[in-house]
Protein backbone atom coordinates (compact mmCIF):
# COMPACT_ATOMS: atom_id res chain seq x y z
CA UNK A 1 0.00 0.00 0.00
CA UNK A 2 1.60 3.38 -1.00
CA UNK A 3 2.18 6.05 1.25
CA UNK A 4 0.90 9.10 0.37
CA UNK A 5 2.69 12.22 2.48
CA UNK A 6 1.70 15.68 2.10
CA UNK A 7 4.45 18.35 1.87
CA UNK A 8 3.57 22.19 2.04
CA UNK A 9 5.05 24.12 -0.83
CA UNK A 10 4.66 28.04 -1.12
CA UNK A 11 0.96 28.09 0.41
CA UNK A 12 -0.11 25.20 -1.16
CA UNK A 13 -0.19 21.40 -0.76
CA UNK A 14 1.92 18.40 -2.81
CA UNK A 15 1.25 14.74 -2.45
CA UNK A 16 4.45 12.48 -2.23
CA UNK A 17 3.98 9.28 -2.90
CA UNK A 18 7.85 8.16 -2.90
CA UNK A 19 10.58 8.29 -0.91
CA UNK A 20 11.77 10.67 -3.75
CA UNK A 21 9.44 12.38 -4.51
CA UNK A 22 9.19 13.28 -1.08
CA UNK A 23 12.94 14.88 -1.02
CA UNK A 24 11.87 16.81 -3.96
CA UNK A 25 8.91 18.25 -1.86
CA UNK A 26 11.00 18.96 0.29
CA UNK A 27 13.84 20.72 -0.90
CA UNK A 28 10.95 23.05 -2.86
CA UNK A 29 9.37 24.30 0.35
CA UNK A 30 13.05 24.78 1.90
CA UNK A 31 13.92 26.42 -1.30
CA UNK A 32 10.45 28.69 -1.07
CA UNK A 33 11.74 29.48 2.50
CA UNK A 34 15.63 30.92 1.32
CA UNK A 35 13.97 33.06 -1.60
CA UNK A 36 12.39 35.11 0.76
CA UNK A 37 8.44 33.85 0.86
CA UNK A 38 8.95 33.66 4.43
CA UNK A 39 10.54 37.07 4.84
CA UNK A 40 8.32 38.89 7.15
CA UNK A 41 8.15 42.15 4.99
CA UNK A 42 7.77 40.08 1.94
CA UNK A 43 4.84 41.32 0.07
CA UNK A 44 2.78 40.76 -3.78
CA UNK A 45 3.81 38.71 -6.08
CA UNK A 46 5.52 35.55 -5.43
CA UNK A 47 4.59 35.15 -2.40
CA UNK A 48 1.27 33.62 -2.37
CA UNK A 49 -0.70 36.63 -1.48
CA UNK A 50 -2.04 39.77 -3.43
CA UNK A 51 0.15 42.87 -3.84
CA UNK A 52 -0.25 44.98 -0.91
CA UNK A 53 -0.46 42.27 1.63
CA UNK A 54 2.68 41.33 2.96
CA UNK A 55 2.93 37.25 3.33
CA UNK A 56 3.30 35.95 7.43
CA UNK A 57 3.20 33.26 9.70
CA UNK A 58 0.75 33.94 12.70
CA UNK A 59 -0.08 30.67 15.25
CA UNK A 60 1.86 28.79 13.07
CA UNK A 61 0.33 29.25 9.70
CA UNK A 62 0.97 31.06 6.28
CA UNK A 63 -1.55 34.42 5.90
CA UNK A 64 -1.81 37.19 4.11
CA UNK A 65 -2.12 40.50 6.15
CA UNK A 66 -3.51 43.99 5.14
CA UNK A 67 -4.15 47.23 6.71
CA UNK A 68 -8.43 46.61 8.31
CA UNK A 69 -8.54 42.63 8.09
CA UNK A 70 -9.64 40.87 11.26
CA UNK A 71 -6.94 39.73 13.48
CA UNK A 72 -7.19 38.01 17.29
CA UNK A 73 -6.22 40.82 19.92
CA UNK A 74 -4.25 37.93 21.49
CA UNK A 75 -2.01 37.27 19.48
CA UNK A 76 -0.70 40.92 18.72
CA UNK A 77 2.78 40.76 19.57
CA UNK A 78 3.16 38.27 16.56
CA UNK A 79 1.89 40.70 13.95
CA UNK A 80 4.26 43.02 15.44
CA UNK A 81 7.42 41.38 13.44
CA UNK A 82 5.26 42.11 10.75
CA UNK A 83 4.72 45.99 11.71
CA UNK A 84 1.56 45.74 12.51
CA UNK A 85 -0.83 45.89 15.45
CA UNK A 86 -4.05 44.42 16.69
CA UNK A 87 -5.64 46.24 19.22
CA UNK A 88 -9.43 46.61 18.09
CA UNK A 89 -9.51 43.57 16.38
CA UNK A 90 -8.96 44.99 12.88
CA UNK A 91 -5.11 44.87 11.08
CA UNK A 92 -3.07 48.39 11.61
CA UNK A 93 -0.01 49.33 10.42
CA UNK A 94 2.75 49.73 13.31
CA UNK A 95 4.78 52.95 12.46
CA UNK A 96 8.65 51.85 11.78
CA UNK A 97 10.76 52.67 15.43
CA UNK A 98 12.32 56.45 14.40
CA UNK A 99 15.15 57.34 16.36
CA UNK A 100 15.27 60.25 18.45
CA UNK A 101 16.86 63.47 16.99
CA UNK A 102 20.14 64.32 18.67
CA UNK A 103 18.98 67.39 21.26
CA UNK A 104 20.93 70.63 20.66
CA UNK A 105 23.00 71.30 23.75
CA UNK A 106 21.93 75.01 24.55
CA UNK A 107 24.24 77.39 24.89
CA UNK A 108 25.38 78.66 28.07
CA UNK A 109 23.43 81.56 29.91
CA UNK A 110 24.70 84.86 29.41
CA UNK A 111 25.47 86.01 32.67
CA UNK A 112 22.97 89.18 34.83
CA UNK A 113 23.45 92.22 33.60
CA UNK A 114 25.16 94.26 36.70
CA UNK A 115 21.84 97.10 36.68
CA UNK A 116 18.94 98.45 35.02
CA UNK A 117 20.82 98.91 31.04
CA UNK A 118 21.49 96.81 28.53
CA UNK A 119 24.47 95.57 25.76
CA UNK A 120 24.39 96.66 22.67
CA UNK A 121 26.70 94.97 19.74
CA UNK A 122 28.84 97.70 17.90
CA UNK A 123 30.24 95.74 15.75
CA UNK A 124 30.54 92.05 16.73
CA UNK A 125 30.81 93.24 20.21
CA UNK A 126 28.69 94.53 22.92
CA UNK A 127 28.90 97.30 25.25
CA UNK A 128 26.95 97.85 28.20
CA UNK A 129 25.19 101.68 28.36
CA UNK A 130 22.45 102.32 31.32
CA UNK A 131 20.40 105.45 30.47
CA UNK A 132 17.82 107.20 33.14
CA UNK A 133 15.54 110.44 32.77
CA UNK A 134 14.60 112.46 29.66
CA UNK A 135 15.42 115.74 27.81
CA UNK A 136 18.04 116.79 25.30
CA UNK A 137 20.82 117.45 25.33
CA UNK A 138 21.55 114.03 26.44
CA UNK A 139 24.67 114.15 29.06
CA UNK A 140 27.02 110.73 28.53
CA UNK A 141 29.56 109.82 31.02
CA UNK A 142 32.78 108.77 30.56
CA UNK A 143 34.65 106.82 33.34
CA UNK A 144 39.03 106.75 34.62
CA UNK A 145 41.57 105.11 32.64
CA UNK A 146 39.99 100.89 33.62
CA UNK A 147 36.92 102.32 35.19
CA UNK A 148 33.59 101.32 35.05
CA UNK A 149 31.59 104.44 34.85
CA UNK A 150 27.97 102.30 34.95
CA UNK A 151 28.81 98.87 36.29
CA UNK A 152 30.97 100.03 38.97
CA UNK A 153 31.15 104.09 39.28
CA UNK A 154 33.15 106.39 41.37
CA UNK A 155 31.52 106.99 44.82
CA UNK A 156 29.74 110.08 44.05
CA UNK A 157 29.01 109.40 40.42
CA UNK A 158 25.47 107.97 40.88
CA UNK A 159 24.51 110.97 42.85
CA UNK A 160 25.62 113.65 40.04
CA UNK A 161 23.80 111.36 37.00
CA UNK A 162 20.23 111.39 39.46
CA UNK A 163 20.84 115.25 40.13
CA UNK A 164 21.38 115.92 36.38
CA UNK A 165 18.18 113.12 35.29
CA UNK A 166 16.14 115.69 36.93
CA UNK A 167 16.70 118.05 34.06
CA UNK A 168 17.56 115.84 31.18
CA UNK A 169 18.81 112.54 29.79
CA UNK A 170 22.05 110.84 31.23
CA UNK A 171 23.82 107.37 30.53
CA UNK A 172 27.06 106.56 31.41
CA UNK A 173 28.17 103.39 29.78
CA UNK A 174 31.48 100.74 29.83
CA UNK A 175 33.96 100.72 27.37
CA UNK A 176 35.01 97.82 25.47
CA UNK A 177 37.16 94.86 28.18
CA UNK A 178 35.56 96.82 30.99
CA UNK A 179 33.13 96.43 33.74
CA UNK A 180 30.11 95.06 31.77
CA UNK A 181 31.11 95.38 28.31
CA UNK A 182 32.44 92.91 26.26
CA UNK A 183 36.28 93.08 24.81
CA UNK A 184 36.85 94.34 21.89
CA UNK A 185 38.09 91.46 19.07
CA UNK A 186 42.05 90.75 18.27
CA UNK A 187 42.71 92.91 15.91
CA UNK A 188 40.86 95.90 16.60
CA UNK A 189 43.05 99.12 17.71
CA UNK A 190 42.42 100.93 20.76
CA UNK A 191 42.89 103.89 18.88
CA UNK A 192 40.65 107.46 19.72
CA UNK A 193 38.66 107.02 16.80
CA UNK A 194 37.90 102.91 17.39
CA UNK A 195 36.89 104.70 20.96
CA UNK A 196 34.73 107.53 19.18
CA UNK A 197 33.03 105.15 16.79
CA UNK A 198 32.02 102.65 19.60
CA UNK A 199 30.07 105.34 21.50
CA UNK A 200 28.82 106.70 18.30
CA UNK A 201 27.52 102.87 17.34
CA UNK A 202 26.47 102.25 20.85
CA UNK A 203 24.13 105.40 21.94
CA UNK A 204 22.66 104.90 18.28
CA UNK A 205 21.73 101.04 18.92
CA UNK A 206 20.75 102.24 22.26
CA UNK A 207 18.45 104.97 20.23
CA UNK A 208 19.86 107.38 22.36
CA UNK A 209 19.25 110.87 20.69
CA UNK A 210 21.64 113.39 20.89
CA UNK A 211 23.52 116.28 20.72
CA UNK A 212 25.23 115.30 23.68
CA UNK A 213 27.42 116.71 26.68
CA UNK A 214 29.74 114.67 27.06
CA UNK A 215 31.66 114.40 31.02
CA UNK A 216 35.30 112.98 30.39
CA UNK A 217 37.47 112.55 34.33
CA UNK A 218 40.73 111.55 33.38
CA UNK A 219 41.82 109.21 30.54
CA UNK A 220 37.70 109.84 29.48
CA UNK A 221 38.81 113.22 29.02
CA UNK A 222 40.66 111.73 25.72
CA UNK A 223 37.48 109.54 24.87
CA UNK A 224 35.21 112.79 24.68
CA UNK A 225 38.07 114.77 22.85
CA UNK A 226 38.16 112.01 20.09
CA UNK A 227 34.34 112.09 19.83
CA UNK A 228 34.15 115.53 19.30
CA UNK A 229 36.86 115.42 16.90
CA UNK A 230 35.18 113.01 14.75
CA UNK A 231 31.55 113.70 15.60
CA UNK A 232 31.69 117.35 15.74
CA UNK A 233 27.84 117.80 15.12
CA UNK A 234 26.88 115.21 17.79
CA UNK A 235 28.58 117.31 20.02
CA UNK A 236 26.76 120.16 22.07
CA UNK A 237 29.24 120.84 24.89
CA UNK A 238 32.22 118.65 26.94
CA UNK A 239 33.28 118.70 30.68
CA UNK A 240 36.87 118.11 31.12
CA UNK A 241 37.13 116.82 34.99
CA UNK A 242 41.02 116.72 36.08
CA UNK A 243 41.44 115.41 32.22
CA UNK A 244 43.96 113.93 30.71
CA UNK A 245 45.00 115.35 27.03
CA UNK A 246 47.13 115.64 24.15
CA UNK A 247 48.99 118.49 22.41
CA UNK A 248 50.64 115.81 19.87
CA UNK A 249 50.36 112.19 19.35
CA UNK A 250 50.13 110.07 22.37
CA UNK A 251 49.50 106.78 24.00
CA UNK A 252 48.72 105.34 27.16
CA UNK A 253 49.24 101.67 28.50
CA UNK A 254 47.63 99.10 31.13
CA UNK A 255 45.12 99.26 32.47
CA UNK A 256 43.25 100.51 29.69
CA UNK A 257 45.66 100.93 26.34
CA UNK A 258 45.23 103.70 23.19
CA UNK A 259 46.67 105.88 20.88
CA UNK A 260 45.19 109.32 20.45
CA UNK A 261 45.50 111.98 18.05
CA UNK A 262 46.38 115.63 19.92
CA UNK A 263 43.13 116.94 21.19
CA UNK A 264 41.24 118.89 18.65
CA UNK A 265 39.78 122.26 19.04
CA UNK A 266 36.21 122.87 20.32
CA UNK A 267 35.51 126.30 18.52
CA UNK A 268 32.40 127.82 20.41
CA UNK A 269 31.47 124.90 22.14
CA UNK A 270 30.54 125.76 26.02
CA UNK A 271 33.41 123.68 27.50
CA UNK A 272 34.10 123.22 31.56
CA UNK A 273 37.51 122.45 32.80
CA UNK A 274 37.66 121.15 36.33
CA UNK A 275 41.42 120.66 37.65
CA UNK A 276 41.85 118.97 41.00
CA UNK A 277 43.89 121.37 43.93
CA UNK A 278 46.12 118.31 44.47
CA UNK A 279 47.53 115.42 42.96
CA UNK A 280 47.68 115.68 39.09
CA UNK A 281 49.58 118.03 37.19
CA UNK A 282 47.27 118.51 34.14
CA UNK A 283 47.23 121.14 31.55
CA UNK A 284 44.22 122.59 32.37
CA UNK A 285 44.71 125.89 31.23
CA UNK A 286 45.87 124.17 27.92
CA UNK A 287 43.06 122.08 27.90
CA UNK A 288 40.25 125.07 28.29
CA UNK A 289 42.34 127.19 25.53
CA UNK A 290 40.80 125.05 23.00
CA UNK A 291 37.39 126.81 23.12
CA UNK A 292 36.11 130.40 23.12
CA UNK A 293 33.28 129.59 25.02
CA UNK A 294 34.75 128.40 28.02
CA UNK A 295 34.71 127.82 32.26
CA UNK A 296 37.72 127.29 34.04
CA UNK A 297 38.10 125.99 38.15
CA UNK A 298 39.68 124.36 40.61
CA UNK A 299 37.76 121.85 42.75
CA UNK A 300 39.40 122.74 46.17
CA UNK A 301 40.26 120.25 48.58
CA UNK A 302 40.00 118.02 45.68
CA UNK A 303 42.27 114.68 44.62
CA UNK A 304 42.65 113.10 41.03
CA UNK A 305 39.12 112.07 41.42
CA UNK A 306 37.06 115.30 41.86
CA UNK A 307 33.81 113.26 40.97
CA UNK A 308 34.61 111.38 44.56
CA UNK A 309 35.71 114.28 46.17
CA UNK A 310 33.72 116.96 45.11
CA UNK A 311 30.57 115.56 42.97
CA UNK A 312 28.43 118.93 43.66
CA UNK A 313 31.71 121.13 41.54
CA UNK A 314 30.80 118.14 38.64
CA UNK A 315 27.19 118.23 39.45
CA UNK A 316 27.03 122.12 38.78
CA UNK A 317 29.76 122.40 35.85
CA UNK A 318 27.50 119.96 33.96
CA UNK A 319 24.38 122.01 34.36
CA UNK A 320 25.64 124.97 33.46
CA UNK A 321 27.09 123.17 30.50
CA UNK A 322 23.62 121.87 29.84
CA UNK A 323 22.16 125.08 29.95
CA UNK A 324 23.78 126.85 27.50
CA UNK A 325 24.04 123.85 24.78
CA UNK A 326 20.16 123.74 25.54
CA UNK A 327 19.75 127.75 24.86
CA UNK A 328 22.44 128.23 22.69
CA UNK A 329 23.72 130.94 24.63
CA UNK A 330 27.57 131.66 25.76
CA UNK A 331 28.44 130.17 28.84
CA UNK A 332 28.09 132.46 31.80
CA UNK A 333 31.49 134.14 33.81
CA UNK A 334 32.34 131.14 35.96
CA UNK A 335 31.65 133.69 39.21
CA UNK A 336 28.18 133.95 38.13
CA UNK A 337 27.48 130.07 38.78
CA UNK A 338 26.92 128.59 41.77
CA UNK A 339 30.59 126.66 41.32
CA UNK A 340 32.31 128.78 43.82
CA UNK A 341 29.30 128.20 46.45
CA UNK A 342 30.04 124.30 46.57
CA UNK A 343 33.82 124.24 46.26
CA UNK A 344 34.92 125.18 42.86
CA UNK A 345 37.26 127.94 42.71
CA UNK A 346 37.11 130.31 39.21
CA UNK A 347 40.16 130.44 37.55
CA UNK A 348 40.94 132.76 34.60
CA UNK A 349 41.81 131.53 31.50
CA UNK A 350 44.31 134.28 29.90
Amino acid sequence: MRQLTRVSIAGGLFRATTPALLAIGVAMATAGESDGSRDPLRSGAGTGCARGSVSAVIAGKHTCLRVGQKCKRSLDKQYHRYRFHCHTGRLARKAAPTRSPTPTPSPPPSPPLPGPGQQIDVGGYKLYIECTGSGSPTVVFEGGQGGAAASAPLAGATGIRQEIAADTRVCAYDRAGVGASEKRPAGVASTGAQYAQELHSLLAGAAVPGPYVLVGPSYGGLIIGAFAAKFPADVAGLVFVDADSCDQPCSFGAPESGTFDPTPSFGEKPIAVLVAEFGFEGDGRGLASRSSNRILATALGSGHAIIQDQPQVVAEATRVVVSAARTGSPLPRCEETKLPQVGGRCETTG
